[in-house]
């Protein structure tokens, strides 16, 4: 509840550099460290991630009701024979260190599904970006026809070097479109 809480106040702090000591590589990374618990380990303002598998194009969408206000649309055009067979990948720019837990907040929404409910399905993970993309975390999330703040928290069972992970978002569990806005994963301590 407190980092939803605090995601939805960014919409309405400036993005100017904090007080605190810089963690971050710039102004606007470290005002939205600074406003979450834990340390921000990936970029949050930036959608052009790694797509793979069965998917039409991606595309950027305007998502008013987020604080980025802006998305990426993926297609899944058929189920797949396991959830990872379509999905996307973000950039964690830090290391992981095992025992330490992991919270990945992402505004989402299912534009449709095909399934029994109509709500969307995610798989969420941290792995590895190299084979056999070893990771730990994994957690389905069923994602709603309206914008929300969905949130999945792990702890690290294996220690990662910088720029060697991502936090990964499988799609294949259902034909479906999803739209992914901000993605805040954060290192929340060894606690």
């Amino acid at each position: 509840m407190i980092i939803r809480k605090s995601i939805i106040a960014l919409s309405a702090i400036s993005l100017m550099a904090g007080t605190a000591i810089a963690k971050q590589p710039n102004a606007v990374l470290q005002a939205i460290d600074d406003a979450l618990p834990g340390t921000l380990i990936n970029d949050p303002t930036v959608v052009d991630w790694v797509v793979y598998g069965n998917s039409k194009k991606p595309k950027q969408v305007s998502a008013p009701e987020t604080p980025g206000q802006f998305a990426m649309q993926l297609k899944v055009v058929k189920k797949g024979a396991q959830k990872y067979d379509m999905g996307v990948n973000v950039p964690i720019r830090t290391g992981i260190t095992s025992g330490n837990i992991i919270t990945i907040a992402f505004w989402a929404r299912a534009v449709k599904a095909d399934t029994a409910d109509g709500n969307g399905v995610v798989g969420v993970r941290i792995n590895e970006d190299k084979a056999p993309y070893d990771g730990f975390g994994d957690q389905d999330v069923k994602i709603g026809t309206k914008w929300k703040l969905y949130e999945a928290k792990m702890r690290a069972t294996m220690t990662v070097a910088a720029g060697q992970a991502v936090a990964g978002f499988q799609l294949a569990g259902a034909k479906q479109t999803i739209e992914i806005g901000q993605v805040y994963v954060l290192d929340m301590g060894a606690s």
